[in-house]
């Protein structure tokens, strides 16, 4: 994927030009959703009952101690990497999804930030899987990447969000269109 910078940052924002097709979808299933992915990268599950995030082996969820998705209790799912994004959300008439490809399609402005990660303590739980929390009470479990150095200080966990921009017809006002996950870091963006 080319990116072309166009502005200056402006309040830690860049503003750039690249390819992303979005293309609709009615899920059936969890298994159509892995298929329509087709790739390695992360999933973030909101369930009626809990959020958890996890890996997406191709073909397959991995969460902490093998925690399952009960399509009954999704609310939106989010499965992302570096190129795409699936998203999927409960409605009326079941499950909808959106699948947002970068580097085809047509161009597209966008703009990237850095969503810092609730839980400025950590502790390791084995086998690449972390827990994030606060002294309040609540946590994040997650997949771990020992390159990514986390404390209470500086080095806070962030997922970098992608952020599409379209312009109206007629008055040519800029409007964000739609958002996607990235991945985890904690780097700011440079």
């Amino acid at each position: 994927m080319t990116e072309r910078k166009l502005l200056d940052k402006a309040n830690g924002l860049e503003q750039y030009l690249i390819k992303s097709e979005a293309k609709p979808y009615s899920i059936n299933n969890l298994e159509q959703a892995l298929s329509l992915f087709d790739s390695t990268g992360y999933v973030i599950a909101y369930l009626d009952y809990k959020v958890f995030v996890g890996k997406i082996n191709i073909d397959s969820f991995e969460f902490f101690e093998n925690e399952t998705i009960e399509e009954r209790y999704i609310q939106k799912l989010r499965l992302f990497n570096n190129d795409k994004e699936l998203l999927i959300w409960r409605d009326n008439d079941g499950l909808k999804g959106r699948l947002r490809i970068d580097g085809e399609g047509k161009d597209t402005f966008v703009v990237d930030a850095c969503q810092v990660l609730w839980g400025t303590e950590k502790k390791e739980l084995g086998n690449g899987w972390i827990k994030l929390f606060e002294d309040r009470g609540t946590e994040l479990i997650l997949p771990y990447d020992e390159n990514i150095k986390i404390d209470e200080k500086e080095n806070r966990l962030f997922i970098i969000t992608r952020n599409y921009i379209s312009f109206h017809p007629d008055t040519n006002q800029a409007t964000y269109i739609d958002c996607r996950f990235i991945k985890f870091t904690n780097k700011h963006l440079e």
